[in-house]
């Protein structure tokens, strides 16, 4: 995305600053907002934007978007990124995520759709990543059902490193019937884990083609936590549509389950770290302080 800015001007879109006024506006109430040139102009691309919208989640955006682009006879897509950026909150010590977007001119997907989602949700579970990290595009914090709150907090260097601090989660709590064996079952093989699945997040075509819209709680990750995610689904409509995804199955889930709720009943994410996970950490934090 390093070309967004020439991009905003070739589209005839606002700039930065702008963009940010625009959307401060508009308040922080909503997650996203129409790009006119005019008021009254036809819309021009789509802004999501707020606290929880992030860097990660553009470029993650930004990779499948393109490679779903690139094969258009599935007839599942996802809006084009065309800039994505940091600005300080107004009021608050923290940073405003913002993402330009493709404008998607279809209706939001319903109860009813389940099938078309299924579908969609079919074609973006195939998609393997790019690194053999797990996360989302580019390295980053994972997101995933299985954190609390989904978030981790954490950035994993590898699938090893993932399934050792899983164990040791384990092993923290004396929990010794069953381990997770990530890499024996899937190797380094990271495939697209969305977690979100409302009829808000896509969006549908006459011809029967789907968009998917939001990546804020999808990343990489091995296909284990595909099969845990099928497993926390809470609402109908998630339910309707997992009967029709081809959701992969794992022995790990049961040890999965039971570490995390061990991370659940903690409330964070960084206990019993791998000591190549906290070396990393302190090594951060140094360089932090020595910044300053």
């Amino acid at each position: 995305m390093s070309e967004s800015i020439d991009l905003l001007e070739s589209y005839g879109l606002p700039s930065r600053t702008e963009i940010v006024a625009i959307c401060q506006q508009g308040g922080y109430g909503c997650s996203g907002i129409p790009l006119r040139q005019h008021p009254d102009g036809p819309v021009l691309a789509w802004v999501k934007y707020g606290p929880s919208t992030s860097l990660a989640e553009a470029t993650t955006q930004d990779w499948v978007s393109k490679t779903l682009n690139a094969n258009p006879a599935q007839g599942v897509r996802a809006p084009r990124v065309f800039d994505a950026f940091l600005s300080p909150h107004p009021k608050l010590p923290r940073n405003i995520g913002y993402i330009v977007m493709e404008y998607i001119d279809l209706p939001d997907c319903d109860e009813n759709d389940f099938k078309l989602v299924a579908r969609a949700m079919n074609c973006l579970i195939e998609l393997e990543s790019p690194s053999s990290a797990p996360g989302p595009v580019g390295g980053g914090e994972a997101v995933n059902a299985f954190f609390p709150y989904w978030d981790s907090g954490l950035t994993y260097n590898s699938v090893r490193e993932l399934e050792e601090h899983i164990n040791l989660i384990l092993k923290s709590r004396e929990f010794h019937k069953k381990q997770v064996d990530l890499v024996a079952e899937s190797g380094d093989r990271l495939l697209l884990c969305p977690c979100d699945v409302k009829p808000s997040k896509f969006k549908k075509g006459a011809n029967g083609e789907v968009v998917a819209l939001d990546f804020g709680l999808a990343c990489f990750m091995p296909p284990a936590f595909l099969a845990f995610s099928n497993t926390t689904f809470n609402t109908p409509f998630a339910h309707k549509v997992a009967r029709y995804v081809n959701y992969p199955t794992s022995d790990n889930v049961f040890p999965m389950s039971v570490a995390s709720w061990f991370l659940v009943l903690y409330g964070k994410c960084d206990i019993a770290l791998p000591k190549s996970m906290r070396l990393n950490r302190k090594s951060s934090a140094e360089t932090i302080v020595a910044g300053r």
